[in-house]
């Protein structure tokens, strides 16, 4: 064995300064993920912190440290470790990551960190994610439960903007379930507003989907769905969220050139904002009603029931056949 256990003092490592050691962190894939010199007094916490810097997807939570078969504490020296040297003088450290989107709904600090690791791997986050809203079993939770990991996510990132924390990603991949839990015919109403507290965090990303699901509510709003858009009015962080459904819950319902000019309205605004998914059980699907409300007020104003059809929008059949063939 080349190796040789040496005091820090005596690393011939060219990044290494007198009295320091270059720890050299390894992937378990056998990539050095960076040479980080380290003085005797530095902490593995210190390390950790350090690795997270090069590697953004691996915070100090995630990490575990391996130097042979020994798992370092965050509280360990590094001159008080037994530090095997390799022939350029540096130490090879194992890394190991133990991702956890849990971390997400512990304390601020933790779910920072663990939110921003979530982030740097882009269009992989949903892939884990998904422990957050299944069982033991691997079936999907129920709604409550998750709308109360989505509330609790967004009250422990809430400042993330005050921290400059990048998050697109991550809310993007949230948001499906998030409107998988307001589309839920059988969510019940809590006092906390939860609903308008994750979609103001979930911010830019999520208005057009409210919006969409705002406006092409059968009316007048059944008491389902009421509650959950009064508290949009309320609370929404975004005026034209506010907006909608100030319009949806003053909707008296019936036929009227009112409607067929905010459906249409909406369709146009919307544009390319909207994007398929899978449809989900027990979720209330927009857009098929959409079509219908579409072809039903077309066919109510060409018969004749009251209001010239002339000056509608020529192309109104054809955006109900579009609405009808998306799937928000």
């Amino acid at each position: 064995d080349s190796r040789r256990s040496l005091p820090p003092s005596t690393c011939s490592h060219p990044s290494c300064r007198p009295g320091m050691t270059v720890l050299s962190i390894v992937s378990m894939s056998g990539t050095c993920v960076a040479d980080l010199p380290a003085e005797p007094g530095d902490t593995v916490l210190a390390l950790k912190r350090s690795i997270y810097e090069k590697l953004p997807s691996a915070p100090p939570c995630w990490q575990r440290l391996l130097l042979g078969s020994r798992l370092l504490e965050d509280g360990d020296l590094v001159g008080n470790l037994d530090l095997p040297l390799e022939e350029d003088g540096s130490v090879l450290v194992s890394l190991i990551l133990t991702m956890d989107p849990r971390d997400m709904l512990r304390d601020h600090t933790l779910a920072a960190e663990a939110a921003s690791g979530l982030n740097s791997l882009g269009a992989a986050v949903p892939r884990y994610l998904a422990k957050l809203f299944e069982t033991d079993e691997g079936d999907p939770v129920e709604p409550a439960t998750a709308e109360e990991t989505l509330y609790g996510v967004a009250m422990r990132l809430q400042d993330s903007h005050r921290k400059k924390l990048v998050l697109d990603d991550l809310r993007s991949a949230l948001l499906p379930y998030a409107m998988r839990v307001l589309e839920t015919s059988g969510l019940k109403e809590v006092r906390q507003a939860r609903l308008a507290v994750i979609f103001s965090w979930l911010g830019a990303v999520a208005v057009a989907r409210q919006i969409a699901w705002i406006g092409l509510l059968p009316r007048p709003l059944e008491e389902k769905w009421r509650w959950r858009v009064e508290q949009l009015r309320r609370h929404s962080d975004c005026p034209r969220v506010r907006v909608a459904a100030k319009a949806a819950l003053c909707d008296p319902g019936g036929v009227s050139r009112a409607r067929i000019t905010e459906l249409a309205a909406l369709r146009k605004s919307l544009g390319g904002a909207l994007r398929p998914r899978r449809r989900e059980p027990g979720a209330h699907h927009g857009a098929r009603g959409a079509a219908e409300v579409f072809g039903q007020i077309h066919g109510h104003l060409a018969r004749g029931g009251g209001t010239d059809p002339q000056g509608l929008p020529r192309t109104l059949s054809e955006r109900a056949a579009q609405v009808g063939d998306a799937d928000f």
